[in-house]
């Protein structure tokens, strides 16, 4: 009775091992699911932040050569009194352009805010990917918003009064005209080198907190993938 009593006993924990195990093993797989979809998630966000990063930098490149050539043409006014026909041609085109756009709007962080990610992530991770795509791409929507209307009123009260709008002509010509009215282009050439300034400080400090952000989400997602090897 004693020995079968012990064949009973053992065959019952041989069961109810198996049970457990079988059960550690479901949970522990749909946990390495759970986290494999995060990650996933989290690599769509990491590409979407890349690509507006990659966007930033591109325009901070353009800034610069916009700064370059209105500081020339500044130079030259304030230390000869006349206005450079070398930059004359591209900083009126600068001058008309009124299409400058950021597009603020994300599908991937929208289509994200309705999973269970933001539950998953860092709490301050969180807050600094909503400020950067709420508060940081809508600032930075807005100050290009402003130049566009700069350009726009530029070109209806400067431009086109005075015969300035048509740069498919010899410089000479378009020189001549400028001329009469130098010291409007240089106001306006002022005001349009410190709007590009401000952006282009915006836009650096934007692209700081995008790789300080981008660094978090790489480490969340090294630790996850470390998880799920132990």
């Amino acid at each position: 009775m004693k020995k079968y009593l012990i064949k009973y006993i053992f065959e019952f924990l041989v069961i109810v091992m198996g049970i457990s195990v079988s059960f550690w093993l479901n949970n522990w797989s749909e946990s390495v699911k759970e986290n494999n979809i995060e990650k996933d998630l989290v690599n769509l966000l990491i590409i979407d932040i890349e690509n507006k990063r990659n966007e930033n930098k591109n325009d901070i490149g353009i800034f610069n050569r916009a700064i370059e050539t209105f500081e020339r043409v500044i130079n030259t006014w304030e230390t000869t009194n006349k206005i450079d026909s070398t930059d004359l041609k591209s900083t009126l085109n600068y001058l008309r352009i009124d299409t400058p756009y950021f597009n603020e709007n994300s599908p991937i962080y929208n289509s994200l805010s309705n999973t269970k990610l933001w539950d998953n992530l860092p709490y301050d991770l969180v807050n600094k990917i909503n400020n950067l795509y709420r508060r940081s791409y809508a600032e930075l929507k807005l100050k290009f918003s402003k130049i566009s209307e700069s350009g726009t009123y530029c070109k209806l009260h400067f431009l086109l009064p005075n015969d300035l709008i048509d740069l498919n002509r010899e410089t000479e010509k378009i020189y001549k005209i400028a001329q009469k009215v130098d010291e409007e282009y240089i106001l306006y050439t002022k005001l349009l080198l410190y709007s590009v300034e401000d952006i282009k400080s915006l836009t650096e400090g934007i692209v700081v907190k995008t790789e300080s952000i981008l660094k978090d989400l790489k480490t969340h997602n090294n630790k996850q993938q470390a998880y799920n090897l132990q």
